[in-house]
């Protein structure tokens, strides 16, 4: 049923398969959900969390500073739970009296003042003031709408800000003309903000959950100036549905406050309840429930109290739809496969926060799964993109990484190949029903068979009656429906910049904010990207506030010693990884690690530790660190079955004889057999990173971090005579093929020391995606460290 009614609703949940009551909160929370959002299948994800931080009262000095930047930092016990329950968490700084932050996805500043006043002795805001910070709400509902929430909660960060909520609900509003005036002048900017938050949310139709005192507040204030907007919310700390409460029922409402000042000839304020209050609460859960033992007027402030009620939500939605599930009738399920698949390709040069929006939005419309794929050349276009493809790997992991539900996929990129948009229905349909997600302008002319998708996409005019896209316009300007394809649905979204527009502003000295991340604009800016400037392969930076993700050598005493300074550090939303122990267990934490993206620090806790540093400071907040751009390199081996498997190295590569005879292999560069036959033990390529281990054992030289080179080395080569290692631009392509063909002579590959089992041959290259960040002190001497290893202090004569 489209809409089903109250009535409808308690009695399908009265089939639920439980004693009456016995779900307690959860039965609540179900039919709160299906009320508000008039549907049997609810929903509670994608959604945000928004915090409006502001100070109150006559301190010069901001009491809320220290919160706001750590919540903005994500170390703070309320972005590490936001991040846990799959929430968005976003702080808008509506009054503080800190210095604004640099602004980001978690962060913006939007202050109406300073700090409110001493309502005391003068009104803590003016009627304009109030009227700015709940425009401030209104606009960051409208925010969370366009970027496809479902679910919203508000809640502030502010010293006194339940005292403050306390006194906006007990003015007597209905004995004066100026409401912002009265509210504005005991309240604050922040629960001014949460007001108008949930008055636009709830008009724009978004499911808003209500949670503690400034929560309430706003709504006392956005049911006075929108009545009804309580009845359409959901609430979690009052045993009543969210309504107003009739004559005489509900709780006890605070004694009414007289605004200070009183104006001239006003009347006396009313000492009786606030009957028109809107009284918002339900069951708590943490009353008796999961937060038994808080004391009272303990719960969890600055959001993780409604944080912690986000779960009891998916709960109550789950038993919702497994109910709604069981009591729809049999159908044949194989002609509609369960899961919706949107695949969204572009260059992503860089990519942009309107792409997050967008795949944000179709997560929110009902696709399980987004796959973004950056796409690989093409021969009939020209070459337009200003990154390399390695370069735009790690900013799309970067851009999308804390999506839930969001696939990056760097085939194209990795394969140097531009795939086909019909190749996708096959590609993945073990997935779920593909749609794919095109512009707006790729539709134009579609009635007479001239758009895009007709005249320039392969097998268009198949696609165009076969496939189902996702068509995304602006919202002034909707699609002409005569141009539509016959499967498609429509997504309203704003905000498309041009990425060649970013590319130019960066190009003439500009910043591509606010259009991407703030971990996107890093890159840009540590890479020198679109600056017509060749990236480095080492840059200098400066630790700020430093997390980290901490990786210790297996059953290492001395690697777990070394770490307890750091542990304080330790965080679940890393900025770094730490790695203590010696260059195997770097090397393990790269592969396991490399796809977060972020810079990893060795810390030498073994023997030589080439990659690792000596020390580095217990309190690493504003070191400087060295931090080098180094390559992986991709492995394509073939087994003796024909199997092919792909992998990825940071060090070395080798293949060497599986019997007792000597291996018989085929050297080819680039494509070309170079060397027929070499007969030894076996081959190794190695990255400069590897050419002071196995590679320097066979005889090669160790070269530094930097050089763009490949080290070719052989094992007890017999022919050709003399040989010698050899160094290969970094560009070149080099292959293993075994020249055995009677099993007489069968070799075996590694990878980074790791045995891939019997091979008949391997390709080795650079890696176009993968690519790993170095941190070293200043105090790292490149030179003395491949003295070191070249002459190890220990070895005796």
């Amino acid at each position: 049923m489209a809409h089903p009614t109250h009535a409808e609703i308690l009695a399908h949940l009265a089939n639920l398969a439980s004693p009456p009551g016995g779900l307690g909160a959860l039965h609540h929370f179900a039919e709160r959900l299906c009320v508000v959002q008039q549907a049997l299948k609810p929903v509670t994800t994608p959604r945000r969390l928004v915090l409006f931080a502001a100070d109150h009262g006559p301190d010069a000095e901001s009491r809320v500073g220290t919160t706001i930047h750590h919540i903005a930092d994500g170390g703070a016990a309320t972005a590490v739970v936001a991040k846990s329950t799959h929430t968005e968490l976003v702080l808008v700084d509506v009054g503080s009296r800190t210095d604004a932050l640099p602004e980001s996805p978690r962060y913006r500043s939007r202050k109406v003042r300073p700090g409110s006043r001493d309502f005391t002795k003068q009104p803590a805001l003016t009627a304009d003031e109030f009227r700015a910070a709940f425009v401030v709400g209104q606009k960051e509902a409208e925010q969370a709408h366009a970027d496809g929430m479902r679910l919203v909660a508000v809640d502030a960060i502010g010293a006194e800000s339940a005292h403050v909520a306390g006194r906006v609900r007990s003015v007597d509003a209905d004995r004066t003309d100026d409401l912002m005036g009265a509210w504005g002048a005991v309240g604050g900017a922040d629960v001014a903000a949460v007001a108008g938050f949930i008055a636009k949310a709830v008009e724009l139709g978004l499911t808003v959950l209500i949670e503690g005192d400034v929560a309430r507040a706003g709504l006392h204030v956005a049911e006075r100036l929108y009545p009804g907007t309580a009845a359409k919310v959901i609430a979690g700390t009052e045993p009543t549905p969210p309504s107003l409460l009739p004559e005489g029922k509900g709780e006890t409402e605070p004694t009414p406050l007289t605004p200070f000042p009183k104006k001239e000839g006003g009347t006396e304020p009313n000492t009786t309840s606030a009957k028109q209050s809107a009284t918002v609460l339900s069951p708590s859960p943490f009353r008796g429930g999961v937060g038994e033992g808080f004391p009272t007027g303990s719960l969890p402030t600055e959001g993780l109290s409604v944080l912690l009620t986000f779960p009891l939500l998916d709960a109550a939605a789950a038993v919702v739809v497994r109910t709604a599930r069981r009591e729809e009738p049999e159908r044949d399920t194989r002609a509609k496969p369960a899961r919706k698949v949107a695949v969204f390709t572009g260059s992503f040069d860089p990519p942009t926060t309107y792409h997050r929006r967008v795949a944000t939005l179709l997560r929110g419309r009902g696709f399980d799964e987004v796959v973004v794929r950056p796409t690989g050349p093409r021969c009939d276009t020209p070459e337009t993109e200003h990154a390399k493809p390695v370069h735009r790997a790690v900013m799309a992991d970067l851009a999308f990484r804390d999506l839930p539900g969001v696939t990056v996929d760097l085939s194209d990129l990795d394969d140097a190949v531009f795939t086909p948009h019909y190749s996708f229905n096959d590609l993945l349909a073990d997935r779920g029903e593909v749609w794919h997600v095109i512009p707006a302008e790729f539709v134009v002319g579609g009635r007479a068979g001239e758009s895009a998708i007709h005249t320039k996409w392969e097998l268009g005019v198949d696609a165009w009656t076969s496939h189902r896209f996702v068509v995304l316009h602006s919202p002034e300007s909707p699609p002409d429906a005569a141009d539509l394809p016959p499967v498609c649905r429509l997504i309203a979204v704003d905000g498309h910049v041009a990425t060649e527009d970013i590319r130019l502003r960066v190009f003439q000295g500009g910043s591509p904010r606010p259009d991407v991340t703030d971990d996107v604009e890093e890159y840009i800016r540590r890479y020198r990207l679109f600056t017509g400037m060749s990236a480095p392969r080492e840059t200098r930076v400066r630790l700020g506030a430093p997390r980290l993700k901490i990786v210790t050598a297996d059953k290492s005493e001395k690697a777990l010693r070394a770490a307890e300074p750091f542990r304080k550090l330790e965080s679940s939303d890393p900025t770094h990884i730490l790695v203590l122990g010696g260059d195997g267990t770097m090397l393990q934490a790269i592969r396991d690690y490399w796809r977060l993206r972020l810079p990893f620090l060795g810390l030498n806790a073994g023997t030589l530790g080439f990659l690792m540093n000596e020390s580095l400071p217990p309190d690493p907040d504003g070191a400087e660190i060295v931090l080098y751009r180094m390559p992986m390199i991709r492995v394509d081996a073939e087994l003796p079955d024909g199997k092919r498997v792909q992998s990825l190295a940071f060090a070395d590569a080798w293949v060497e004889r599986d019997s007792g005879q000597a291996a018989w292999l085929k050297i080819e560069v680039d494509g070309k057999t170079q060397v027929p036959r070499v007969v030894g033990d076996g081959l190794l390529v190695a990255t400069p990173a590897g050419s002071s281990a196995y590679a320097r054992a066979m005889g090669a030289t160790s070269v530094p971090l930097t050089a763009p080179v490949f080290t070719l080395a052989g094992s007890n080569v017999f022919r050709p005579r003399f040989w010698k290692p050899v160094a290969l631009p970094e560009t070149t392509s080099v292959g293993f093929t075994s020249l055995d063909h009677n099993g007489k002579r069968p070799i075996r590959g590694f990878i980074d020391g790791h045995l891939i089992g019997a091979v008949k041959s391997m390709h080795v290259r650079v890696s176009t995606v993968a690519m790993v960040e170095l941190g070293f002190t200043p105090e790292f001497d490149l030179s003395a460290r491949l003295l070191r290893s070249m002459f190890p202090p220990s070895d005796t004569l």
